[in-house]
């Protein structure tokens, strides 16, 4: 079935009328005008043929709903979906609920404002043809061509695909064509050159093979014949400004003077009361959907949509459009209550098509306290197969037979005058339903009527009796507050949710013809009984919605009156099978034509299906009428465009090249707007979106068209949203947008791998830096241990061998009685411990973490050279160069070599003489020990003996500052141990030690 259908006009001069006149420039424009059939899409319903003109449903846009001006001069439909207008003031882009506007100032902007023609190509290209040249709208962006680009002039007059699908572009100086953007020459035949003479402005082709033509003036349809219509006798107005068939066959004709269809021969009118029996069209569009789209000179944008249902009430000849009940009885006459307004007789009539036709306002009578009715308030109604029609009232009951009216009230044995219900049984018999119980009202002929009253102390659950009917096996089931209760047989069962009912509150009933009843509740939806059981019906109404009337169409549907307006479902025939008796479950509104979601509550019967299967609903606004078999459901899922997406209030481009957009790090807000690009119930278009990445099931939005997203992580995403149409069809295509929110610098994998580098090595270092620290104080350990070993060999063991071998002589002399000689020993023994407790002070002294400020090197030095001298045994100091204090540690090493020297040549040089020499210079300090012993010893490794190791000790020391010790001595020319060490190259665990 094609698409989106418009006139197809032919190319020719500009038109002129009267004395050398132009005529009027929207129709000359309009006849240039073109659009082209779409690539075949799903089945669709056109408008009903069938349909009298004035009950099809119209809507209008103006200049105040978004249009640039109410002169609409052409319409196109892209394969997107979207509405293209067409006006003098720009182009406007309509997806059914607002208009975007593009003209010669806009982004994208087009060469002009004044829009000749438009043609929609199947690449979802648009075609514009402008005042100063042709533009085409692709993916966002337009691309201009003109003169300058080889077309004949800039104003372009129409446009059209030929039969290779080249884009032809008739402009005021001659013919172009296009491949791809670039313009190239047209070469035609001599069968296709167009005739410049012929005076057919339009053409159009009928699904049944029919062909019509339209000149200015007249409008001819050719098929075995012709039929003929002129504009000013069967047409309206003076001129013809569009033509269009649509997918049903009929052929719409616009004029200067309003609207016309052909259906068939028959040429039909609006009736003079509707605004488009007057209105000068200029554009005709059929859209995807089978919706006509009409573009007027003056009065904007319209639409036609086939109406389902129609609402009569106070206008059409009811005496109030607050209905309450409705009935048809024999005869075919329509009863219909109203709420304080009485009753009205509608005698339908068969319209064409064999449907019931509403009765003019001079056919319809109305009943009320003054024809003798005991209330203008009507409850309910019942027609009795001999004719009678029972009506029930707050004040009692009616009876009307043969145009008289009979009242009865409690008076003659009713249990109250306030009638909700009526039921006539198959005998004629009459059940009466009302606040305090139910009665049995039995009238024969020739007996004398009786009435039996059923009330909660006789067995019914509750005296407030609501809706009742009868079933397949001739149960009475009869609604009360308290549930439902059946009488079989005489005895009365009750039902209540302890037998597995919704609700307690039961609201409307209906049998079917296998046996089972369907149970209205209020506000818990549908309930089946099958025989044996109830069982509640899961996909039917929602819980929220009560349910007033339910009808069965025949058609395999059932339709009810809800809370919500009117609804409908597919059932099956599956006995006992709640769970799938209703599928496809549709909800209709105002969206859909009525002008309330309200539908008549305490009222019985408030629905109704005549013997033509025509359904009635009674309502506070007015009488709703459906006709179930040419009741038409949008079987055509709507294409879902993405319209913006913003990043913190920045619009994105939507139709990058590249498969993603990239999003740079740092932004928080995203706002997607959509569209679902149906027209027949904008309103009723729902959806539901997810962002994949991040969301992990569909976000429901309702009616909704944007949705938000604030602070996602970075990622890749992909954005999906789909849309259903007004009957709930969904397009599970959707449309999708995929884009990358970058991450910041440090959300990145490098980032995060610099961060473990740098962790690793500061690691690495501390552990580096702790082992150093360990590797120092094992040193400083290792240091002070051989320094305390050397302080021990140097002073202690040394005084100790001394007073050991003085004791030894000292035995020795005792023994052999020789008391002055031991005498003489035991003072050279207290000389010996003397100089062991001062070199024990001393090495106790080194031990000390501090010296005194006072006490510098040459004070040290001085002290241990005059310790030194004895009468065999001269010392001479001498200190030379500028004295600068050193660090401790340094001082503390030269003393300690100082020491071991003078402490050998006491022990061993057998010298009379030792000279210590310390001299600063720039950089070195020299220490220099010398004496006239005996010299010429080879020292040992550890000293100058055996088990001594005093040699060995200076030399660690020497190496610990830095510094290098000789060691000269010749026979009998004494001993020079001579130290030297830089300042400046001191070893690093000494710098800046200061104690």
């Amino acid at each position: 079935m094609p698409g989106p259908r418009a006139a197809a006009p032919i190319a020719g001069k500009r038109p002129k009328s009267g004395a050398g006149k132009p005529i009027s420039r929207h129709a000359v424009l309009a006849a240039f005008c073109a659009a082209v059939l779409l690539g075949a899409s799903t089945q669709a319903c056109a408008i009903d043929p069938d349909t009298p003109l004035a009950d099809l449903s119209t809507q209008a846009w103006v200049l105040e709903n978004g249009l640039p001006q109410n002169t609409v001069q052409v319409l196109a439909q892209t394969p997107d979906g979207f509405l293209w207008v067409g006006t003098e003031a720009g182009l406007a882009r309509f997806d059914g609920s607002g208009f975007q506007v593009f003209d010669r100032n806009s982004s994208p902007a087009l060469p002009a404002s004044d829009i000749h023609c438009l043609l929609a190509s199947a690449d979802s290209s648009l075609w514009i043809g402008t005042s100063q040249g042709l533009a085409r709208l692709k993916d966002g962006a337009v691309t201009v061509l003109t003169t300058r680009d080889g077309l004949p002039s800039n104003d372009i007059r129409a446009l059209r695909l030929d039969d290779r699908g080249q884009v032809i572009v008739s402009t005021a100086a001659g013919e172009a064509g296009i491949e791809g953007v670039r313009v190239v020459p047209v070469i035609y035949d001599m069968l296709s050159t167009p005739d410049s003479a012929s005076n057919v402005v339009f053409t159009s082709s009928l699904p049944d093979g029919r062909t019509a033509q339209a000149t200015r003036s007249t409008v001819t349809v050719i098929q075995h014949g012709e039929l003929r219509f002129n504009v000013g006798k069967q047409l309206p107005g003076t001129r013809i400004q569009a033509l269009l068939g649509d997918r049903e066959g009929s052929l719409w004709i616009g004029t200067n003077g309003g609207l016309a269809r052909l259906v068939g021969d028959k040429l039909q009118l609006f009736p003079p009361t509707d605004s488009l029996s007057a209105l000068s069209v200029l554009a005709l569009l059929e859209d995807r959907e089978g919706d006509l789209w009409i573009g007027t000179e003056a009065e904007g944008l319209h639409i036609l949509r086939n109406r389902r249902f129609f609402t009569f009430g106070a206008r059409e000849g009811l005496s109030s459009d607050a209905t309450t009940t409705v009935v048809e009885d024999r005869t075919g006459t329509l009863w219909v209550g109203t709420s304080g307004s009485g009753l009205n007789a509608v005698p339908l009539r068969k319209g064409a098509a064999g449907a019931d036709v509403f009765p003019s306002r001079a056919e319809i009578r109305n009943y009320s306290v003054k024809n003798g009715l005991v209330s203008n308030v009507i409850l309910s109604l019942a027609a009795a197969p001999n004719g009678d029609l029972w009506v029930g009232t707050p004040d009692g009951l009616n009876r009307i037979r043969s145009g008289r009216v009979d009242t009865f009230t409690s008076a003659d044995g009713l249990p109250d005058d306030f009638i909700r219900s009526l039921l006539v049984d198959s005998d004629g018999s009459l059940w009466v339903g009302t606040r305090h119980g139910l009665a049995h009202w039995i009238d024969r002929p020739g007996v004398q009527p009786q009435i039996k009253i059923y009330t909660q102390a006789n067995g019914l659950g509750s005296d407030l009796v609501g809706a009742m009917t009868r079933d397949a096996q001739g149960d009475l089931w009869v609604a009360t507050l308290a549930g439902l209760s059946r009488l079989h047989s005489g005895s009365i069962a009750n039902f209540t949710t302890a037998n597995g009912l919704s609700s307690n509150v039961v609201t409307a009933l209906l049998p079917r013809r296998d046996g089972s009843l369907l149970i209205g509740t209020e506000n818990r939806g549908l309930d089946l009984w099958a025989g044996d059981k109830f069982s509640p019906v899961t996909n039917s109404a929602p819980d929220s919605a009560a349910i007033h009337a339910i009808l069965d169409d025949g058609h395999g549907h059932l339709w009810f009156a809800t809370g919500n307006g009117i609804a409908r479902c597919d059932y099956k025939n599956a006995a006992g099978d709640a769970g799938n008796l209703c599928t496809h479950w549709a909800e209709f509104g105002t969206a859909d034509g009525l002008r309330s979601r309200q539908m008549a509550t305490n009222s019985h019967p408030s629905a109704w299906q005549t013997r033509d299967g025509q359904l009635w609903f009674a309502a506070p606004r007015g009488l709703v009428e459906v006709d179930p078999a040419h009741f038409q459901l949008n079987t055509l899922p709507p294409p879902v465009v993405l319209e913006r997406f913003a990043v913190d209030d920045v619009d994105q481009p939507l139709h990058s090249a590249s498969p993603g957009l990239r999003i740079a790090a740092g932004h928080v807000h995203f706002q997607f707007d959509y569209a679902g690009l149906s027209y027949v119930a904008p309103q009723k278009i729902r959806y539901r979106y997810m962002l994949q990445g991040f969301d992990r099931s569909w976000t429901y939005a309702g009616s909704r068209r944007s949705a938000y997203y604030t602070n996602i992580p970075p990622g890749d995403y992909t954005f999906r949203v789909e849309a259903a149409n007004n009957d709930g069809l969904w397009n599970d295509a959707g449309a999708t947008l995929s884009f990358n929110l970058q991450r910041h610098f440090y959300q990145t994998l490098w980032f995060y791998a610099l961060l473990l580098a740098i962790l690793i090595a500061g690691i690495f270092l501390l552990l580096r830096r702790r082992l150093r620290l360990a590797e120092r104080e094992f040193r400083a350990v290792l240091g002070e241990r051989s320094r305390i070993a050397r302080e021990i060999h140097d002073t202690l063991a040394q005084g100790y061998v001394g007073v050991s071998v003085q004791l030894e002589l000292l035995a020795e002399l005792l023994r052999m009685r020789k008391l002055d000689d031991a005498q003489k020993q035991l003072n050279a023994t207290r000389e010996v411990v003397r100089e062991g407790l001062a070199d024990a002070r001393q090495s106790i002294w080194a031990l000390r973490t501090q010296d005194s400020a006072e006490e510098t090197l040459p004070v040290k030095l001085g002290r241990l050279v005059e310790q030194a001298r004895n009468d065999e045994l001269a010392t001479k100091l001498s200190i030379r160069g500028v004295y600068r204090p050193l660090p401790s540690a340094i001082e503390r090493e030269l003393l300690r070599i100082a020491q071991e020297a003078i402490h050998n040549v006491k022990k061993h040089a057998a010298a009379s003489e030792l000279s210590v020499r310390m001299e600063y210079a720039e950089d070195t300090i020299l220490l220099e020990v010398q004496d006239n012993g005996r010299g010429g010893a080879v020292p040992h490794p550890h000293g100058f003996g055996a088990g001594h190791f005093g040699v060995t000790g200076m030399k660690e020391r020497a190496e610990s500052i830095g510094g290098t010790l000789e060691i000269e001595s010749a026979p009998s020319q004494g001993t020079t141990i001579r130290l030297r060490a830089s300042v400046l190259a001191q070893a690093p665990e000494h710098a800046g030690d200061t104690k």
